[in-house]
């Protein structure tokens, strides 16, 4: 949505695109003439079979082309392009040797198509589309620091952290009766703060909505299902607070802005990329032409 977002407003502003991509399906239409090249999540392997993991990927000749014009700029909507597997499980404190990487079972090798246990921003590759990049561009204060931390760069590159993207327009407090205590939305899973928010909620009026992630066993609480992404503004609505503790940094967390925008109070830890910002998450007016500074950003460097 955020990626999107960036897109839309870079193509009211004039500018013209081409688009490759890999997901869902294949389409390699590069323009080696193109004053900039945007690159988006260069590494998203999803982990299943089904999804063909890392074997769908961008042709390496591609990859070697963006880097060798340098004339890119990068953009990171979670932690994809710096690590291979699931929600960041080290929570950016990487070693050379990925621990977690040890215990994955053959099948999951197979599937991401890393049979070793290096960390994957070691990798060569990894670390030239970061240091090489004209312009970095991250969702929240602690999205940057994390991705410059694992990758060892600290703010030796060029970076711009992109203010949120949210509609203000669909999101607004509406003045609703909150009849909902507690609220959760999203996937219900170990990185989005399952064991905390179970802990500390178990006997309480929580509401929860959204995917429960594959292992998770769901036995407290109200669950609402998987809502719509319309349905949401209501919900949030009826909320007095919303509940957020991720265990890993999350990169921005856009439904805790959603929440905030919609009137909730927020409960959250120190791992919400949204709570890093320096401004008033809830005040839409902070949250006015964001792809537009971003692309007069941009702009400067064409």
């Amino acid at each position: 949505m955020i990626a999107l977002d960036v897109v839309k407003t870079g193509i009211e502003r004039g500018h013209t695109f081409t688009f490759s991509s890999v997901r869902p399906s294949k389409r390699i239409k590069y323009d080696d003439k193109a004053d900039l090249d945007l690159v988006i999540d260069l590494f998203n392997y999803p982990g299943t079979f089904k999804s063909l993991g890392a074997w769908r990927d961008f042709p390496a000749a591609l990859k070697d082309k963006v880097l060798q014009r340098k004339k890119f700029i990068h953009m990171s909507n979670a932690y994809v392009d710096i690590c291979n597997l699931p929600y960041l499980p080290c929570s950016g404190s990487a070693t050379p040797i990925c621990l977690f990487k040890e215990s994955i079972e053959l099948p999951k090798k197979i599937v991401i198509k890393d049979f070793g246990s290096n960390c994957f921003a070691t990798k060569k590759l990894v670390h030239s589309f970061f240091s090489l990049s004209k312009l970095n561009i991250f969702l929240s204060p602690l999205h940057r620091d994390t991705c410059l931390k694992v990758l060892n760069l600290q703010d030796a590159t060029n970076n711009f952290v992109l203010r949120p993207t949210v509609d203000t327009k669909t999101f607004f407090n509406r003045n609703l009766k909150r009849d909902i205590e507690y609220l959760f939305v999203g996937v219900i899973s170990e990185a989005k703060g399952f064991n905390e928010m179970r802990e500390r909620f178990y006997d309480q009026d929580i509401h929860l909505a959204g995917n429960i992630y594959p292992g998770i066993k769901l036995d407290f609480g109200t669950y609402h299902g998987k809502i719509s992404y319309d349905q949401v503004p209501a919900l949030m609505n009826r909320a007095k607070n919303f509940v957020f503790l991720p265990r890993w940094p999350e990169p921005q967390g856009r439904v805790v802005i959603e929440a905030a925008l919609s009137g909730c109070q927020l409960i959250t830890n120190g791992r919400v990329g949204a709570t890093s910002f320096d401004f008033d998450i809830g005040d839409p007016i902070n949250l006015d032409h964001a792809t537009d500074e971003l692309w007069q950003a941009i702009e400067k460097i064409v």
